[in-house]
């Protein structure tokens, strides 16, 4: 029978899942053609990343509003601030719209892997070369995990959505730099997209 600590542990893991519930818009694709491959993950939310998001969308009028509603005195003081909570407040416009419209799309063609996040502004495809991919690898599976890993990691997770456009459930190393691709996939789809890409790299 499970002793006392663990019981409190699996209460505390159960509760930090409640921190990560958010809108269910999951979808995953994977289709191979020969040497193309494509693949599309959708973005993952959790409810407390698209509030702050979306309130901190609401500073792109505060300006506005003190300037030319309240008849606020246009000083260097309020310019600056008016400027701060406009860049901040288009921060929050531009992940907010990722959170619920965003998706992540993997080509590989012609010997390059290009990666495209849509569904928001300010993004452009990163194109890396196939043979120069290395140390491809798949996140821990959460399974795997002991309890007080598991509470770790859901404590972690909003951090991550709330910064990051992709998670990185797929992981590859690149001039030195570690590349994330994907957000929600199980662990079916996980392997199913690393031997695709691994396929490709061996074939080049």
């Amino acid at each position: 029978m499970p002793n006392i600590k663990d019981k409190l542990l699996g209460i505390q893991y159960q509760y930090t899942r409640l921190f990560n519930l958010g809108l269910n818009r999951k979808k995953f694709e994977c289709v191979p053609n020969g040497d193309k491959l494509f693949a599309m993950n959708t973005s993952k939310n959790t409810f407390l990343t698209l509030f702050f998001t979306l309130f901190s969308c609401g500073l792109l009028f505060t300006g506005f509003i003190e300037g030319f509603v309240n008849k606020a005195e246009i000083t260097t003081g309020f310019v600056i601030v008016f400027s701060i909570h406009f860049l901040i407040g288009l921060i929050g416009l531009r992940h907010f719209l990722w959170l619920i419209n965003g998706r992540q799309e993997l080509t590989i063609e012609k010997g390059n892997l290009t990666l495209s996040n849509k569904g928001t502004f300010l993004t452009r495809p990163k194109t890396y070369a196939l043979d120069q991919i290395t140390n491809i690898w798949l996140v821990t599976d959460e399974d795997s995990l002991s309890i007080l890993d598991k509470i770790i990691q859901n404590i972690a997770l909003n951090r991550k959505i709330l910064f990051r456009q992709s998670i990185g459930q797929i992981l590859f190393s690149y001039k030195g730099e570690t590349i994330r691709v994907f957000s929600d996939l199980n662990k079916t789809e996980r392997t199913e997209l690393m031997n695709e890409i691994e396929k490709r790299k061996l074939n080049k």
